[in-house]
């Protein structure tokens, strides 16, 4: 045994040097055989995605020409024990719109006042330019909208996903993707007040002037808004624009639009009646009896129709004595239109030299009592004797804050009652003003009991006037 190991090691050890090359020679034959095999696993492997591929082309093939049991087979391969697998499968496709602009959506959470209103088939309507924050507004009231940006896309079927019946041969149900979503909005609360100042500011462009006449008759005709342009630039509903308009001097023509009165024109009317009614020769213009047939007679062509029937409207009181064309004007409302033409334009000036400058316009026996300016001008006292400062909300800034930060500028003190007047343009109801809070004082748009002022500084009235908003 011993020799045979030894015979054995004797020529391995002669040989060495050939060994050596054969193993070189048997490494470069692993390593093309490991090439070649290599090659062959390459080779072999779009073999088996040959196959996979070739499962996946007979899905799509099937699925494309609606063979519902073959994708039925194939898709329940891995639940073989299901019985009750529901054989109704949906294949949802794209739309020819799902790329248009006109698929983009909006999903909006709302509350249950906007959903009664949808029930009851008003209108519901997203208002607003393109630099504006959107507003969704119901028939009778204003949601303002928080617009939330989300990074994900949300796919929108529009065809409710029902739960189908499970018959016993598979089945496709087809649904569309015809719209898409890339944000969402929440209502928030309605708001109490309107937005008279874009209003105002809109239809002073294209105001009323006493001189119209003189102009283009045929291009004066053409200026005005109608109702559907407003609506989308002041960002109200239709019953809010009509509350704003009641209150503001606005007169609709036969074509539809809305006119502004300008000061000029209201002053120059007024003077006119004025005189008629100092003049016992007409009979027909009277305090205690007017009518449009009287006061047509009488005024001046560029006076139009409309604007008489306004001023009977929203000036006068209707006679209740079964005549459609008698009423009676009412000489507070004569007074308060007359002082504000004096004061517009001036802002202030003493008591005494109103009251001569009135008395000069008014008809003559016309009584005027100091407590019919409230709510237009305030009677203060300085060094030289009172003075009478103008007030009108027509001529005051538009916003609850700017507005505060005005009157509490002129007075350091106010009660509720006291601020109520120079507010009824921006608030839509008396008791959207009462949410404030009733009865209270406030001093510097602070709420205060009814005890000595104390100062402070701009900066708090400000953000006082912020909170008062708020509230």
């Amino acid at each position: 045994m011993n020799r045979f190991i030894t015979k054995t090691k004797t020529p391995s050890n002669k040989k060495e040097t050939p060994q050596k090359r054969l193993q070189t020679g048997t490494s470069r034959n692993e390593s093309t055989n490991k090439k070649n095999d290599s090659e062959c696993n390459v080779q072999a492997t779009p073999d088996v995605q040959t196959k996979e591929e070739s499962l996946m082309s007979k899905l799509q093939f099937a699925i494309r020409n609606n063979d519902a049991q073959f994708t039925f087979d194939t898709l329940s391969t891995n639940r073989p024990f299901d019985n009750a697998m529901n054989k109704i499968m949906t294949k949802v496709e794209f739309s020819s719109s799902f790329s248009d602009p006109t698929s983009e959506f909006m999903l909006l959470s709302v509350d249950e006042s906007v959903v009664d209103a949808f029930k009851e088939s008003q209108r519901l309507t997203i208002r607003g330019e393109s630099t504006d924050e959107a507003v969704l507004c119901t028939d009778n009231a204003t949601f303002p909208i928080k617009v939330i940006e989300s990074a994900t896309t949300v796919l929108l079927l529009h065809n409710c996903l029902d739960a189908p019946d499970s018959p016993t041969i598979p089945n496709f149900e087809f649904e569309s993707v015809d719209g898409k979503c890339y944000s969402t909005g929440e209502l928030c609360s309605a708001v109490d007040v309107l937005n008279v100042g874009r209003l105002k500011e809109m239809l002073r462009e294209q105001e009323l002037r006493w001189d119209w006449k003189d102009k283009e008759e045929e291009e004066e005709l053409l200026k005005g808004y109608r109702m559907n342009d407003m609506l989308d630039s002041v960002q109200m509903s239709v019953g809010e624009l009509k509350t704003a308009l009641v209150d503001l001097p606005i007169v609709k023509f036969p074509n539809g639009r809305y006119r502004y009165l300008s000061h000029k024109f209201r002053g120059e009317m007024l003077g006119l009646i004025a005189q008629l009614l100092d003049e016992d020769s007409i009979e027909d213009v009277r305090f205690e009896s007017i009518s449009f047939s009287g006061l047509r007679a009488h005024l001046p062509e560029n006076v139009p129709d409309t604007v008489i029937q306004w001023f009977l409207q929203t000036r006068c009181e209707k006679i209740a004595d079964g005549s459609d064309d008698r009423y009676q004007l009412p000489e507070t409302n004569l007074i308060r239109d007359f002082a504000v033409v004096l004061l517009h334009e001036v802002g202030s000036m003493p008591l005494r030299r109103f009251s001569e400058l009135l008395n000069k316009i008014l008809p003559i026996g016309t009584n005027v009592d100091n407590a019919v300016f409230e709510g237009i001008a305030d009677i203060s006292d300085a060094s030289f004797g009172k003075i009478i400062t103008y007030l009108g909300p027509e001529d005051l800034p538009d916003t609850v804050k700017e507005r505060m930060l005005h009157l509490f500028e002129y007075r350091r003190l106010w009660t509720m009652e006291q601020l109520r007047p120079y507010f009824k343009d921006v608030y839509k109801s008396k008791m959207a003003f009462d949410k404030i809070n009733n009865g209270q004082h406030y001093e510097d748009g602070f709420q205060q009991q009814p005890i000595e002022s104390k100062s402070r500084s701009e900066s708090e009235l400000v953000n006082a006037s912020d909170a008062f908003q708020r509230r």
